[in-house]
């Protein structure tokens, strides 16, 4: 038996008005400060400020103006993100989203697991794409050097009980680096691309893995990054690498390099190694 053409028009009818009063009575307030509460809730000395919700489709909600400050500093702001939950998560825990969305020109997407602290708190397994760093605060903030490019790339951050971590494994494109601080005259540096595998607990950075290929030199490096909170300027540096120059870069600074470094160095052949340690403020420099 088919449905009649009035069965069909009262059908769609009662859905049209269902969605209509759905969206017209979404609790947008009592959900965005329900939100903003959980997702603070494992780091109490994160805060998490939402400017609106909205409703979408799939069912879902869409996040505006999201930012999220540590210790009164800003960390993060993303324009719009769409969030999807779990339907299994719905009826029983952990809840678990989907997200998607668009933060400093690129794009963020990934998913969140939302628990209870002591079994684990919060698990948030993302990706990044064509992110421009010079537009994120937090690295302005703990650097006087100034960096440009694209970021893109994976993550995971995990926070409980425990000190909460963040693992990252990032690509950034067309980089350029501009130094405070001159290195053999020289204060601006290009690179095609950087690679870095990176891992952030409590106050310290550590590089586990860093590469670059870049107009002037190549680079290899790995070491530790030790933040202050109170002036990011003066975060601890203990890195040691290689620093391969290419041949131009080479000629313009053999002059203020020993020769005993140079002599049987070839461009492209052999590396030279560095140590950088001092602070992000005023970084020491000596080639081995």
């Amino acid at each position: 038996m088919k449905p009649s053409k009035t069965t069909i028009l009262y059908t769609l009818y009662i859905t049209g008005i269902t969605l209509f009063f759905l969206w017209y009575l979404f609790p947008s307030d009592t959900l965005k400060g329900y939100l903003a509460y959980r997702l603070s809730q494992s780091r109490p000395d994160v805060t998490v400020t939402i400017d609106r919700l909205s409703p979408v489709l799939p069912p879902g909600i869409k996040l505006h103006e999201v930012d999220i400050t540590h210790r009164n500093a800003v960390v993060l702001e993303v324009k719009s993100l769409k969030v999807v939950p779990g339907l299994a998560s719905l009826i029983h825990g952990p809840t678990t989203l989907s997200f998607k969305g668009d933060i400093y020109e690129g794009t963020l997407s990934g998913r969140a697991e939302i628990g209870d602290p002591k079994e684990g708190g919060l698990k948030v397994d993302g990706n990044i794409a064509g992110v421009q760093v010079q537009q994120i605060p937090v690295l302005q903030q703990l650097s006087v050097h100034e960096i440009a490019g694209g970021l893109g790339g994976e993550f995971v951050y995990t926070a409980g009980e425990t000190t909460p971590k963040l693992t990252g494994k990032l690509r950034l494109s067309a980089c350029r680096l501009e130094l405070a601080n001159a290195i053999f005259n020289q204060d601006t540096f290009e690179f095609k691309n950087v690679d870095a595998d990176l891992v952030l607990q409590k106050q310290n950075l550590v590089i586990n893995g860093f590469s670059a290929t870049g107009n002037q030199v190549d680079l290899k490096m790995a070491g530790r990054i030790t933040i202050n909170n109170g002036d990011s300027a003066k975060s601890g540096l203990n890195l040691t690498g290689t620093v391969t120059p290419h041949h131009v870069f080479l000629a313009k600074i053999e002059k203020d390099i020993p020769l005993n470094l140079l002599r049987n160095k070839k461009s492209g052949q052999t590396a030279i190694k560095f140590r950088i340690n001092g602070t992000l403020e005023d970084p020491g420099f000596s080639l081995n």
